[in-house]
């Protein structure tokens, strides 16, 4: 099975590990299988998989994510990193605490991360999940710095 990687911690894909394979990137369907043997070619990873025991087999595997137990993807993750889905449902919030709405899914056109922010009136404004704008995340919230003109758009 070949698998394009959409992390940089490779060594995720090593012998002996658990995994999932699963027709969502949630794991609705996820199926546990255990990696038997890995290795990189091409900018992939090719993998054996224990419940994987025929081309055909791994025919069917075709478009399915592998996933990882959500515990070890915490612990794998770096100061600084956050996982999209995890800034869902927070405040955000200006340097000064004035409230702006909250969080109420994160988008990725062309590769980039956009929060997606209600407000009290339900209005819906984008803003990108980058340095310039977001000056901090917090357990709860997000402060944000937003570009003048965007509580109007």
């Amino acid at each position: 099975m070949a698998v394009f990687p959409l992390t940089a911690h490779v060594e995720r894909f090593a012998a002996g590990r658990r995994a999932f394979l699963s027709s969502t990137p949630e794991g609705e369907d996820a199926i546990p299988i255990r990696i038997e043997s890995s290795r990189s070619h091409a900018g992939r990873v090719l993998l054996k998989l224990d419940r994987v025991e025929s081309r055909t087999v791994a025919e069917h595997t075709v478009g399915r994510y592998l996933l990882i137990p959500r515990a070890e993807a915490e612990e794998a993750r770096e100061e600084g990193e956050f996982f999209l889905y995890a800034l869902v449902g927070r405040r955000v919030v200006t340097a000064d605490g004035r409230r702006l709405g909250e969080v109420i899914d994160v988008q990725e056109p062309a590769g980039r991360a956009m929060l997606e922010i209600a407000d009290s009136k339900k209005v819906r404004r984008l803003l990108p999940f980058v340095n310039e704008f977001v000056r901090e995340v917090r357990a709860d919230e997000i402060v944000v710095e937003p570009p003048e003109g965007w509580e109007e758009i």
